[in-house]
């Protein structure tokens, strides 16, 4: 464990960061406005589930494909700039589905779907590069879990409205809403001042696509990186599998319906306060590796807890409690991977480093909705929730390896380097495994009446 915890200044008590934060809430709730609302509609247009499904998978398989070029577009242009272009671009291809009229339009919805979901990577690719510029090393974590709260707020807040708008206005006022929700997470991107800089590359094209490559060789060279990521594609099946299961879960092991679904997975956003509440000084005393395995084995003690209780006679309370505990070490998981990722990535290839996870999350997931259909059909839908929470506990163990003593990197900007045996404890050198044995007296608050400066000024 780290020594006793030091006082420090919420991030979104500055304003840089505060901004940045209500502009992924904003783009998180028209994302999961547009999420419930278009299927939604393709189905009642089509009364067709297979192409219902073929929409919904257009939202995670694009990524795969353009997550590299993202990431080096990321690394070469102003961080600033791009977040204004993306959710600019998100705002004005929403207009284009009004054209849908009837069945033969719905090649408009899959251009549209795939391009918004191609976007979505890019604007998650540098928001978390961003955020990693313009807050000081202490409140990564703590950062990383207020911008971990949006999906969850997003989700709580988009997902009713989507259903409400299309069922009492229609989809030009979804459209309109989510136009206009990513043209004010413009407005307020384009206040954010700049953070560490770093010399961009420079060339031709030749330059450009030979680049791509190094968030992948990134991911693969560096220990801790590479660590994190085995644990997040793990994470990133599970959900894949859950996403499909989870309503199986709730009609045939529970007898649900439909208020119960939306019940389930909204109270989740309410263990993610929390979570996010907690997230900073379990950091701070813990350590992000150290966060990461505790979050990970309770969230997967909690899912396999969860669906075994279904052999009981257990109440649907009972479900409503566990489904609010599991928000809290959701929250702290990911705040810890994503601060994992940022502190070990160089920041000249950071944002191709971002960018190939989040892509490769989400070709998993995928993988993992279709993992989730083929088993529940083969052996059963509780035995297939029990893979399911198998593969989150198998991520906390993988996470186990990231603990101080393993075999870690230290990153520069210039690329990682390994790390020495012992440190000296007033190094300000960032290591590839925050707050575990770094010294902050000199760099932290005292009683939170200074904020800490940022990391580029550590430097």
């Amino acid at each position: 464990m780290t020594g006793p915890a030091i006082a420090v200044r919420h991030p979104l008590r500055e304003a840089p960061f505060a901004r940045l934060w209500i502009s992924g809430l904003l783009s998180e709730t028209g994302k999961w406005v547009l999420q419930l609302a278009l299927p939604l509609y393709v189905l009642q247009l089509t009364r067709s589930a297979l192409i219902t499904s073929v929409v919904a998978m257009l939202g995670l398989l694009p990524s795969l494909v353009v997550a590299p070029v993202v990431g080096a577009l990321v690394d070469r242009w102003d961080q600033r700039r791009f977040l204004v272009l993306v959710s600019v671009a998100q705002a004005a291809l929403l207009p284009v589905l009004l054209l849908v009229e009837d069945p033969g339009d719905l090649w408009l919805v899959y251009l549209v779907t795939g391009a918004e979901a191609a976007l979505t990577v890019a604007f998650e690719s540098v928001k978390n590069v961003t955020l990693s510029t313009i807050v000081a090393e202490e409140q990564l974590v703590s950062a990383n879990a207020a911008i971990g709260l949006n999906v969850s707020l997003g989700r709580l807040v988009g997902s009713p409205l989507g259903g409400l708008l299309l069922s009492a206005a229609g989809l030009p006022y979804v459209l309109g809403f989510g136009s206009a929700a990513f043209l004010v997470a413009a407005g307020l991107a384009w206040t954010i001042p700049p953070g560490t800089t770093v010399r961009r590359e420079s060339g031709g094209g030749a330059r450009f696509w030979s680049g791509i490559g190094e968030g992948l060789r990134t991911l693969r060279d560096v220990p801790t990186l590479r660590g994190t990521f085995v644990c997040v594609a793990l994470l990133a099946v599970a959900q894949g599998m859950f996403v499909v299961l989870f309503l199986l879960f709730v009609t045939d092991l529970i007898d649900g319906g439909d208020a119960q679904a939306g019940l389930l997975r909204g109270v989740q956003a309410v263990g993610g306060f929390a979570g996010t509440a907690t997230a900073g000084l379990l950091t701070r005393r813990l350590g992000a590796p150290r966060l990461l395995s505790v979050g990970v084995l309770v969230f997967g003690t909690v899912s396999a807890l969860t669906w075994n209780l279904t052999v009981t006679s257990a109440g649907f309370g009972v479900y409503v409690a566990l489904f609010t505990a599991a928000g809290v070490p959701a929250v702290w998981l990911a705040a810890a991977w994503l601060s994992l990722i940022q502190e070990s990535s160089p920041l000249p290839v950071r944002g191709r480093v971002m960018a190939s996870v989040l892509g490769l999350s989400d070709g998993l997931q995928a993988l993992g909705m279709l993992a989730a259909g083929l088993l529940s059909g083969v052996i059963g839908i509780l035995p297939a929730l029990d893979v399911q929470a198998a593969l989150i506990l198998l991520a906390g163990v993988v996470a186990l390896k990231l603990l101080p003593g393993g075999r870690t990197a230290r990153i520069t900007d210039n690329g990682p380097t390994r790390a020495p045996t012992t440190a000296a404890p007033t190094t300000a050198t960032t290591s590839a495994v925050p707050g575990a044995g770094e010294a902050r007296g000199s760099d932290g608050t005292e009683g939170g009446t200074r904020t800490p400066p940022r990391r580029d000024e550590r430097r």
